[in-house]
Formats: structure tokens, sequence, C-alpha cells
């Protein structure tokens, strides 16, 4: 698809990429309200009319365009590349299985490589519309996509997203929207994605970061057999989320540091070691994050120290040697 318009030629007549890519998204409506796409068509298929056998096949060709020219303004509109972008966040799987084919393949390359492009100010509002909508998915696959494809996309255009303040701002949002998610894989990656963005002080670990992350960690859990009891089901499972959620954030602050020991640190170790005895995952994530910890901090230890009043080395060293770090 040629559509470019170079200087002191006249435009294009045909083909144009708007009106192709509108035609083939209209063809791949029969795909789109699922929340998932997966391969399911076979050779001996016979049934040429069925729209979504045809469907499949279409995307197929697409994802093979889509690869010859995503992330390349000049023959893909960025405009024409999000309206793909829901269709490619569905077939892509989060790790290969069984299930893996070309499709899902290809679809995950193309999410690469549209992930790496350089984007101008005025298209950063158009990707993260795109992105917001799918962390909305019902399918967890996609919302897991989402975060990988929003750690590339920052990395490759972190100076122009630091122009643009409000923006900034809704990354941060969407990043403690996705740490809120019911699904432990997608609460996993985003507090990956969140260490990475304070690594690079894409923004700051602040006071009101610090204390959102805080009362997230001290939602209230039941101990009680009686308590546990009356509550019901999914309101237990929210808590525990929740709970989970802000320990993940603070982890991801201790891990956002990991050859230096800042003034906050401290105060957050020890707020974390009080979520030692939590039930799973939060359990292990606290084991996980002191274990990362000491192994990145060992080295400059006699210097670290230095930062901890003597009651919080005392907290921290039975944390790091108790039977309790190694069960």
């Amino acid at each position: 698809m040629i559509d470019v318009a170079l200087p002191h030629t006249r435009p294009t007549s045909s083909p144009h990429v708007a009106e192709f890519v509108t035609r083939v998204l209209e063809r791949l409506k029969p795909l789109t309200s699922e929340p998932e796409i997966h391969n399911h068509v076979h050779e001996e298929n016979t049934q040429e009319t069925d729209e979504r056998t045809q469907a499949v096949k279409l995307l197929k060709t697409v994802l093979k365009w889509l690869m010859a020219s995503a992330g390349r303004t000049f023959t893909t509109p960025v405009q024409q590349q999000l309206q793909l972008l829901p269709v490619l966040f569905k077939i892509a799987p989060v790790e290969i299985d069984e299930s893996y084919d070309e499709m899902k393949q290809d679809a995950r390359t193309c999410l690469s490589l549209m992930s790496q492009g350089l984007l101008y100010p005025e298209h950063i509002p158009l990707v993260l519309a795109a992105l917001e909508e799918m962390a909305a998915s019902r399918s967890w696959h996609a919302r897991f996509s989402v975060l990988t494809y929003l750690q590339i996309t920052v990395f490759y255009n972190l100076f122009t997203l630091l122009s643009l303040p409000a923006e900034v701002l809704r990354i941060r949002k969407l990043v403690m929207q996705l740490l809120l998610d019911e699904q432990l894989e997608v609460r996993d990656m985003a507090c990956t994605t969140l260490s990475g963005l304070l690594q690079c002080q894409f923004f700051p670990l602040d006071s009101c970061l610090q204390t959102q992350l805080q009362t997230l960690s001290q939602t209230s859990l039941p101990k009680a057999r009686g308590e546990l009891a009356s509550m019901g089901t999914h309101i237990k499972h929210t808590h525990l989320v929740r709970r989970h959620a802000g320990v993940l954030g603070l982890s991801a602050c201790i891990l956002s540091s990991p050859y230096d020991v800042p003034q906050w640190m401290p105060q957050i170790l020890m707020e974390l070691s009080d979520h030692l005895n939590d039930p799973q995952p939060i359990e292990m994530t606290v084991k996980k994050t002191l274990s990362e910890f000491r192994r990145t901090h060992h080295d400059n230890w006699q210097e670290h120290r230095q930062c901890f009043t003597d009651d919080q080395l005392l907290v921290l060293t039975n944390l790091l040697v108790s039977p309790c770090y190694y069960a």
C-alpha cells in the first residue's frame, strides 16, 4: 500500500490506506466481538461463505501487510494502525503454548514492531486511548499485552512523553488500574512496568503515590473463621486483590532502586515485612522482593546499612536469615 504525500507532487489518487483499513475492519467484525481470537480454520473446511472463516483468512493476510509496514508512519498512518490494535491484542498470547500458531506469532511481531515506532506528540493521545480501551477488555491476555506494549512505547518515546505531563498522568493511572486487575499475571506485569517507569524516573515516587500504595496494602483481610464465613467469596477476593496490589506497588518501589538505598526505602521495607505472613500470593511477593533486595544490595551492604536505624537493621536481619524466609 503506497499512500504518500510528497512535496511538489499531486496527491495519490488511489489506493488510500484509510479506505483500505475501513474495509478490512468491516470484514473483521465477526472476530472483533470475541473476547479472544483463535485460529479454527482447517484446510478441509469447504464452507467458503462462512463469514468467520473468511475473516480469519483475511486477518492472516493483513498481519503480513502490517509486519511490512508497522511503525513506519510514511506508509501506514498511525491512526489506521491503531484501529487494528484491538484485534492484535486479542490474538497475541502471553507466552508460547500448544496453540501458538503462525497467526499468533505474526500478531506478536506486529505488536512488537508497532510499539517501537517513534511517535509525534499529536499521536500520543491516540495511542493511549487505544491502550485504555484494551485495558478494559474481558481477555486478561489482552490486558497483559497492553502492559508489555506500554513498556516498549514509553522507552522508545521517553523524551516525547516527558514533554506531555498530562499523558504521563494518563500512563500512571493506567498502570495503577492494571495493578488492581483481578488476574494475578496482569498484576505481576503491572508491578514490573511500574518498577521500570520509576527506575527511569518517568514519574516520581512522590508522597501521593506512596500514600496510595500504603493505603491499598493496608486493606483489611478477615482473620477469624466466623468473619471469613460471613464474607462473600467476591468480597474476600476483592480485598485480597487490593491488598496484593498495594504490596506489589511497594515491591515495585524497592525493585526500582536495585543498587541504592533512597531515603524512603527503609520504611517501605519495614511495611513489606508486615505482610510476610499474609495469604498467598502476597507472601510469595514479599519473599521474592526481599530475596531480590538482598541479591542486589549484597556487594555494598556495609555502605547501605548506614541508611537504616538499629531497629530496622534488626528486623531486616531477622527477615533475611529466619526460617520463614526460606520456607
